[in-house]
């Protein structure tokens, strides 16, 4: 549904400023979701692409719902004759009840296949790809399967037994926070939290960052990262004399969380996270010591990131921040990056390309969460409301203005292509239905 005026024209009976005119159509009508189901800050739950926009959630349970579990549905929308159209699956009726961990990321490949991870918290790889290019009413599973009795072991007993280092299409094993990104060329990348060492005790199971990057044309995924040889009794391997994994990053005193990607021009990857230091006795929604790296080629072996190699500099080691982050590059090829200080204004950060050296931390206006840069170089920021930020290369934030009403947790992504934003969020307070908006630039 388009609405019948141009941004420009509302905000100014509301007195406020905007920076650019744009077009505002309800792409997505409000969707019912489980508010208690689907409250993570990690998941990519959102992608669009030739003219087809997708997005998954975890919804609430109904009469085909294996009882004491949630569902995953995936829905694709797109427009005929001017009319947006949805197609709606459900890939899983025993989704895991756990609000932070178990909510689906997914992305379309270079070819258009949708690639959907999902109900992940310490588990086998749960990934399905689309039979058919730009189309959900299909999918084969590529990850690896779980019992239902292993996952009311996990649900009832919080205990999960994985010993083998990993049998789906993408590497590793006892995964968490799967979250896709893809680099200019419209490569397909996934980080993800995984154990190093799956058949340990739980405290012996060392988990590292893991980054992976799909090659369209084999169909194949390669991690990124460093190579780890491992010894008798860390994971079972099939057939293989020497084993090793390989790993992004990795610290045996802290555990990395969140890690999140952009690419610049020269498709160099980016990434930043943050870690969560083992001794404190915190739960893993507190962490520390920000950091930062780039691999000029992620298709090169790589050394493995630790808790002292990349920190961001400015923040001592005690600043604790909540783990969601977002990641953009500048026209100018400088780095972007939102954190969450705990109890603070959320912080945008800037690393010179020039100089190589980060600039002071600024407050985002609103809180805003979330940072992409357009075709034309200008960089935006999203916040609840939804309220949206526009500045030009080196200007100030345009006053806020606004899509929607109580719309909050905004996850955009951007069309280059269509010179649009496609702006995923939930209704507030209640989070119990999520819509789509597209935001087309000119």
């Amino acid at each position: 549904m388009k609405l019948g005026f141009h941004l420009s024209c509302l905000l100014a009976g509301l007195g406020i400023g905007l920076a650019q005119a744009g077009e505002v159509e309800l792409v997505m009508s409000p969707f019912e979701i489980s508010p208690q189901g689907d409250v993570s800050v990690f998941a990519t739950p959102i992608d669009v692409q030739n003219g087809v926009v997708a997005v998954a959630f975890v919804t609430a349970p109904d009469v085909d719902t294996t009882p004491g579990y949630v569902n995953t549905v995936v829905r694709a929308g797109s427009q005929v004759n001017g009319i947006w159209q949805w197609t709606t699956t459900r890939i899983d009726t025993h989704t895991l009840l756990d609000p932070y961990h178990t909510q689906p990321s997914l992305a379309f490949d270079r070819n258009g296949y949708l690639h959907v991870a999902y109900n992940l918290h310490n588990l086998p790889w749960q990934y399905v790809v689309s039979h058919q290019p730009y189309d959900v009413s299909q999918f084969d599973f590529n990850g690896q399967p779980v019992t239902l009795g292993q996952l009311d072991e996990l649900r009832l007993a919080n205990k999960t037994h994985y010993p083998d280092a990993g049998k789906a299409a993408i590497p590793g094993n006892q995964i968490t926070y799967p979250a896709f990104f893809k680099n200019h060329a419209g490569d397909l990348y996934v980080s993800y939290r995984f154990a190093m060492r799956p058949a340990r005790g739980w405290e012996e199971r060392a988990r590292a960052a893991g980054v992976a990057r799909y090659d369209a044309d084999t169909r194949n995924w390669i991690a990124v990262g460093g190579s780890v040889p491992l010894g008798a009794g860390d994971a079972e391997y099939a057939g293989k004399s020497n084993p090793s994994t390989t790993v992004f990053a990795y610290d045996p005193g802290y555990i990395p969380y969140l890690v999140t990607l952009a690419f610049d021009t020269d498709d160099a990857l980016h990434a930043v996270w943050t870690w969560w230091d083992r001794a404190s006795n915190e739960s893993g929604a507190v962490t520390v010591l920000p950091s930062y790296r780039k691999l000029a080629d992620p298709k090169q072996s790589s050394a493995i990131a630790n808790a002292v190699t990349g920190r961001i500099p400015g923040w001592p080691t005690n600043a604790v921040f909540n783990t969601a982050k977002s990641l953009a590059i500048a026209a100018n090829g400088d780095v972007l990056a939102i954190l969450e200080p705990q109890g603070r204004n959320r912080k945008l950060l800037r690393l010179d390309r020039a100089t190589g050296t980060w600039g002071a931390a600024e407050d985002t206006p609103y809180s805003a969460s979330k940072i992409l840069v357009d075709r034309d170089g200008n960089e935006w920021l999203f916040a609840s409301g939804l309220n949206l930020f526009k500045r030009a290369p080196g200007g100030n934030w345009s006053r806020p203005f606004g899509i929607g009403r109580n719309l909050c947790d905004p996850r955009p992504v951007y069309s280059q292509t269509e010179h649009s934003f496609y702006i995923l969020a939930k209704t507030c307070p209640a989070r119990d239905k999520a819509v789509v908006y597209r935001y087309r630039l000119d």
